[in-house]
């Protein structure tokens, strides 16, 4: 036999190892192009398979609770003054959202304006409810006038002038007596 034809057992073992490896390497390649992403389930289709998959997705922690309150101006009202009869009696947030004002500005005129165009009853449970007639007197009455409460005219406040300054005569005095 040639030498040619016989191989050695190191060659034959070297490219079986080249072969192998190439291999392995080929196949790595092909699964990190078909990195296959983790199968979601279908986002559920009404509220009760909501709450079982919020279930499901184990515990979470529950909002910061709000201590103040509402505290703005809401949004525009849902519904017609104009529909309403006089009696009716409407909330403070209805309110505030009728006059577009804030629920802390109607809080802040009971409060500090017992003579306020705006009138009020106390229910029980010291609930505070206005009537509809009063709310469409005051929103029409101010339409009227402009912006701001009807009947009320700030005023501007004249600045004072600062007291004259004491005259240094005194101060020559004493100095002209130090002298004699």
């Amino acid at each position: 036999m040639p030498k040619s034809a016989k191989l050695d057992s190191t060659e034959v073992a070297r490219a079986l190892h080249s072969a192998i490896e190439a291999a392995l390497a080929a196949v790595l390649q092909e699964k990190k192009k078909k990195k296959k992403k983790p199968v979601e389930p279908p986002p559920p289709s009404n509220e009760v398979e909501q709450q079982i998959a919020n279930a499901a997705a184990g515990p979470t922690k529950p909002p910061p609770r709000d201590r103040h309150g509402f505290r703005g101006t809401p949004p525009p009202a849902d519904f017609s003054l104009t529909e309403l009869p006089d009696d009716s009696l409407l909330t403070e947030y209805e309110v505030a959202a009728l006059a577009r004002l804030s629920t802390n500005t109607l809080a802040a005129w009971r409060k500090r304006e017992r003579d306020h165009p705006l009138k009020w009853t106390t229910i029980r449970g010291g609930r505070v409810r206005y009537r509809a007639g009063d709310v469409r007197q005051f929103i029409g009455a101010v339409n009227d006038r402009g912006r701001g409460a009807p009947g009320r005219r700030r005023t501007p406040r004249l600045r004072r002038a600062a007291p004259p300054v004491p005259p240094t005569s005194d101060r020559r005095r004493r100095d002209d007596c130090r002298d004699l």
